[in-house]
This record gives C-alpha cells, structure tokens and sequence, in this order.
C-alpha cells in the first residue's frame, strides 16, 4: 500500500465521522447541510484514495479538491466553530494529495 492511499482512508474517515456528527447535533438547517457537504467530500477523498496506486497525478488532485471543499464547507453554517472537527480530515487529505502529486507515475509495462 502507498502513503496517499493510507493517508487519504484516514482523511476520508475522519471527515465522515466529523460529518456525521455535525449532522446528528445539528441545530440548525445550515448545520445539517455543511455536515452532509463534509460527507460528500469526504467520500470524494475515500475515491481519490482508491484510484491513487493507479492514477496517481488524478488521485491527487481530487483528494486537493475535497482538502478545499470540506474547508469551504466548514463556514457555511454561519460559523468557524466546526472547522476544528474537520481539521484532521483537511490536513491528511491534502497531505495525501501533496504526496500524490509529488509521486512518479507507474510506468506501463508490456509484455
């Protein structure tokens, strides 16, 4: 297994614990829709992760995109208050785009 893909489970897990949560204490209507957004992303980021020992440069740019859209999630529902929940998952998910990208692509063999 490859650092993006452990690094980015763990990134997708944490933010769909933290989104879950959001979503089972929400308050309010605004709450409720960051914390499925988070969950989308995060799933999003879970995909990323899978494809990441086969399309490495691809991988890491969804997993980026997901790091940038849960963190735009976050002040959705009026507040920053919630960013502290999602914050492991946007650290290991863009570290594990970083890692992605900085990864060679497999070269394909022939037989």
């Amino acid at each position: 297994m490859k650092k993006p893909f452990i690094i980015g489970v763990a990134g997708g897990i944490f933010g769909l614990v933290a989104a879950f949560y959001i979503i089972v204490t929400a308050t309010t209507n605004e709450f409720t829709l960051s914390g499925v957004q988070a969950a989308l992303f995060s799933s999003m980021g879970l995909m990323g992760a899978a494809i990441s020992s086969g399309e490495t440069k691809f991988a890491g740019w969804m997993l980026i995109s997901s790091s940038v859209w849960i963190l735009i999630t976050a002040p959705l529902a009026g507040t920053l208050s919630v960013i502290y929940l999602y914050a492991p998952s946007i650290i290991c998910l863009g570290a594990a785009g970083v890692i992605a990208l900085l990864e060679r692509e497999p070269e394909n063999q022939t037989l």
